[in-house]
């Protein structure tokens, strides 16, 4: 199985593995208590989970779209573990499988209170109207439910 731990996160032994469909339950529940939807749908694929020793604390999910465009999904980190790093370190291992897939293009939607979070990593926030052909009929930015999130992009 293939993880990544960051050096930051070392001492915490936080490891980030690629989900299959037997993390599905785990997703949909991190999903539920963070109150993003009820869960995800279709095969378990391009999600990752972010492990403490074996308990999973957080997950985080990517969907390519296009040639050169990829949405950031789902990332959730447990509640008394969040501000240690994790969350970030699942927006750097997204960016990586991004890259490695020649993405160059990324796009999330958040409510407000998480704006300066991805501003931190480099997001800006962006009128639904203008995003890129390709992105602007995603469901995600179509959806009533996110009409009022933003919606963020970024050139990698």
């Amino acid at each position: 199985m293939r993880y990544f731990c960051f050096r930051e996160l070392a001492e915490m032994k936080i490891k980030i593995v690629k989900a299959d469909e037997r993390h599905r339950k785990d997703i949909n529940r991190l999903i539920r208590e963070a109150n993003i939807g009820d869960g995800i749908e279709g095969p378990v694929k391009n999600f990752w989970l972010a492990k403490l020793d074996d308990k999973i604390v957080g997950c985080a999910g990517l969907n390519f779209v296009g040639n050169k465009s990829a949405i950031f999904t789902h990332l959730v980190v447990e509640r008394e573990y969040r501000h240690r790093g994790i969350g970030s370190a699942l927006i750097v291992y997204r960016k990586r499988i991004a890259k490695e897939h020649d993405t160059d293009t990324l796009a999330l939607i958040t409510m407000y209170y998480h704006f300066n979070f991805y501003k931190r990593r480099g997001f800006k926030v962006v009128k639904r109207a203008d995003l890129p052909n390709h992105l602007k009929n995603y469901w995600m930015f179509t959806a009533e439910r996110y009409k009022k999130c933003a919606v963020l992009l970024q050139s990698i």
